[in-house]
C-alpha cells in the first residue's frame, strides 16, 4: 500500500538489442503493435468519487479537497445501493467491510484515508482493508487532489501516444508524423499533434497552420507538474479533430523532457490520440517521455547509412530503457530492401513509405498533409490508426487502449 505514487512513470530498463543477423523473423508489416507497453491495467471509469466513513471530521477535509478539485464525491450509508459510476473509492478504517466490498469495482482505485496524528492500530486496519493505497492528510494532500481530479475531468479510456522519431537526419519523421495524426484524427475522432522537437522549425508551418491561431510551445511557460487537459484544447486547430503544438519560432528555448511529459500526461487525457514528434538528439534524457509511448516509430531512409545511423538510434532508445521500438523505412530509390535495412537495424518493419511527389510539392507549399487521396503515407497511417481504433472499441474489461 504505498503512500505516493511517482510523478513520472518508471522508465523500464533496458533489455538486450535484438540480434542483427540475416536470418533474424522478418514481422509483419501491419497489425499489432510490439510494444504491448501498457498491457491490460485498467483504468478507472468515467463518475463520481464515493466516501464510506463515519469520522466526520475525515469526512469534511475530503469533502473540501473534492470541492477543490472539481470532482463530485457521494457520501455512502449502508442502505444506500450500489453506484455504477464510480471512479474512485476513498474509505476510512471505520468503514463495514461488506459496505466496502459492495462499493469497490474492478479497475477503480480503492484508497484508505486517514488524518494525523495515527496511532498504530490505524495502520493495522488499514492493511486489513486490502486498499490500493493507504494515505494520510494533510500530508497526502496534494496527491489526494490529483485523485480527485481525474474524477473531476471524467477520465476514462486515456489515449494511446505513438512517438516518432528520425533514425537519420532528413528521414521524414516529422512527415510520417504529420500523416499519423490526421489519420488519428479521421479514425478515432480527435488527435494532438506535439512537436517535442526544439529544432524543428515549428510542425505548424509542415501541417500549414503557421498563420493559424493556437496555443504553441512558448505560450506554456516551462510547464510542469499537472496540466488541465482543456488547456491543450486551445492549440493550434487545423479542422477535422487535428490539433497541433508546435515549437515557437518567437524565441527562448524549446521543451525539456519535463515540460513534455506533463503535456503528454495532459495530452492523454484530453484526445483520442496523440502523436509525438522526437528529436533525434538527447534520447538519453527522454525516459519518462518515452515510457509515456504505447508505440515507437523509428523512420529511415533505404539505404546503408540509413540503416547505420538506426542501430544507433536503436541502442540509445534501448539505453534509455526502451524496448520495442519498429521501423518505418522510406523508399529514396536506393534499390535496398525495406525488410533488409530492418533486419540489419534489428528492428520489426512496420512500414514503408512510397516516394510520392505531389505529397513532397504540397509540404513544400505548407498545404499540410493531403487528405482524401490514396498515398503510401496514407495507407500506412491508416492501417496504423485502425489497429489502434480496434483496441479502443475492446471492452472495458479488457483493460486500457
Amino acid at each position: 500500500m504505498p503512500i505516493h505514487e511517482p510523478v513520472h512513470e518508471p522508465v523500464r530498463r533496458p533489455a538486450a538489442h535484438p540480434a542483427r543477423r540475416p536470418d533474424r523473423p522478418r514481422a509483419a508489416t501491419h497489425g499489432s503493435t510490439g510494444r504491448g507497453r501498457r498491457g491490460a491495467a485498467p483504468v478507472p471509469p468515467t463518475g463520481r468519487a464515493v466516501l464510506l466513513t463515519g469520522d466526520e471530521d475525515l469526512a469534511a477535509a475530503l469533502a473540501r479537497l473534492a470541492a477543490a478539485a472539481g470532482a463530485p464525491l457521494h457520501r455512502a450509508g449502508p442502505g444506500d445501493p450500489p453506484a455504477d459510476d464510480v471512479a474512485l473509492v476513498l474509505a476510512g478504517v471505520d468503514a463495514d467491510p461488506d459496505h466496502l466490498a459492495a462499493a469497490r469495482r474492478p479497475g477503480v482505485p480503492f484508497v484508505v484515508v486517514g488524518r494525523a496524528p495515527l496511532e498504530a492500530p490505524w495502520w493495522q486496519r488499514a492493511a486489513g482493508l486490502e486498499a490500493d493505497h493507504a494515505v494520510v492528510l494533510p500530508e497526502a494532500q496534494d496527491w489526494l487532489l490529483e485523485r480527485l481530479s481525474d474524477v473531476a475531468e471524467g477520465r476514462g479510456r486515456r489515449g494511446p501516444v505513438l512517438g516518432v522519431v528520425g533514425g537519420a537526419g532528413g528521414a521524414g519523421a516529422s512527415v510520417l508524423a504529420a500523416g499519423l495524426a490526421r489519420a488519428f484524427a479521421e479514425t478515432l475522432g480527435g488527435c494532438l499533434l506535439l512537436d517535442a522537437d526544439p529544432r524543428s522549425g515549428g510542425l505548424d508551418l509542415l501541417v500549414g497552420g503557421d498563420a493559424l491561431p493556437g496555443l504553441r510551445w512558448g505560450d506554456l511557460g516551462g510547464v510542469q507538474g499537472r496540466l488541465g487537459p482543456h488547456v491543450l484544447r486551445s492549440a493550434v486547430h487545423l479542422g477535422a479533430g487535428l490539433h497541433v503544438l508546435p515549437a515557437d519560432r518567437r524565441g527562448g528555448g524549446g521543451p525539456d523532457p519535463a515540460a513534455v511529459w506533463t503535456v503528454l500526461d495532459a495530452a492523454r487525457r484530453a484526445f483520442a490520440a496523440t502523436v509525438v514528434d522526437l528529436p533525434r538528439g538527447g534520447l538519453a534524457g527522454l525516459g519518462p517521455v518515452l515510457g509515456a509511448c504505447d508505440d515507437l516509430l523509428v523512420v529511415t531512409p533505404a539505404t546503408t547509412r540509413g540503416a547505420a545511423a538506426a542501430c544507433a538510434v536503436l541502442d540509445e532508445l534501448g539505453a534509455a530503457g526502451t524496448t520495442g521500438a519498429r521501423l518505418v523505412v522510406r523508399d529514396v530509390g536506393a534499390g535496398l530492401d525495406a525488410e533488409d535495412v530492418a533486419d540489419a537495424a534489428g528492428a520489426p518493419l512496420a512500414g514503408t513509405v512510397r516516394p510520392d511527389r505531389d505529397l513532397d510539392a504540397a509540404l513544400e507549399l505548407g498545404e499540410g498533409v493531403p487528405g482524401g487521396r490514396r498515398s503510401s503515407l496514407r495507407v500506412l497511417a491508416a492501417a496504423l490508426a485502425r489497429d489502434w481504433a480496434h483496441r479502443a472499441e475492446a471492452p472495458a474489461a479488457g483493460g486500457a487502449w
